[in-house]
């Protein structure tokens, strides 16, 4: 059992509440002076969101990156954790967690499956960061704008789709896990009227996790 989990079972009457949209990054240590604190971290996206910690009866609200509560025995008060002690509490368990999925969008030039310039030109990046994964899990999905029947364009969507996972698998000689789908002309980028060509609509839309 880690220090966490200790701690979070021996406080039993901890309850957090987040507030808004976003999840806030919550650590919880234990050991240290105070004996229990909660930090909040920013994300990956730079956010930080809010959260409601109570304990012991009373209530208190974490809303920026590094701020910190003790969870003392009378209930939670501000205290000031700097990156120092945040490093040497939750270095290990920080460095343990999963990289963020990163999404990706390739456009097509005319109505077969040549990319786009600017957008072959990112393959080779795709790649690399494909690479730093251990067992990279790739979603290619498939995309068309409004010219052509439904059928067509659902056929289109995933011919790019497996277009796409050959050129960024072609050099990967380790194991990679890639889905591929077609959204067809469903889910257009720019809602367009049936008929009309809209480059921004050729595309694919990647997503490595």
């Amino acid at each position: 059992m880690t220090n966490a989990e200790s701690t979070t079972r021996n406080l039993s009457t901890l309850r957090l509440r987040h507030i808004g949209l976003n999840l806030a990054c919550v650590l919880l240590a234990t050991g240290c002076a105070p004996k229990a604190y909660m930090v909040l971290l920013e994300q990956e996206d730079g956010r930080t969101g809010s959260v409601v910690v109570t304990h012991a009866g009373r209530s208190a609200s974490l809303d920026k990156a590094g701020a910190g509560l003790a969870l003392n025995a009378d209930g939670p008060s501000p205290i000031d954790v700097d990156s120092a002690r945040i490093l040497a509490d939750f270095g290990a368990a920080m460095a343990a967690q999963p990289l963020p999925p990163q999404t990706f969008v390739l456009y097509f030039d005319g109505v077969g499956v040549a990319l786009m310039p600017e957008s072959q030109a990112k393959i080779n990046d795709i790649r690399k960061i494909m690479s730093t994964r251990p067992a990279p899990d790739v979603s290619i999905v498939g995309h068309t704008d409004r010219v052509g029947d439904d059928a067509a364009n659902e056929a289109l969507g995933l011919t790019r789709a497996h277009a796409v996972r050959d050129m960024l698998t072609r050099e990967i000689t380790s194991a990679v896990s890639v889905e591929v789908a077609s959204h067809g002309e469903r889910n257009p980028l720019l809602p367009t009227a049936d008929g009309v060509s809209e480059p921004r609509n050729r595309r694919v839309e990647l997503t490595i996790r």
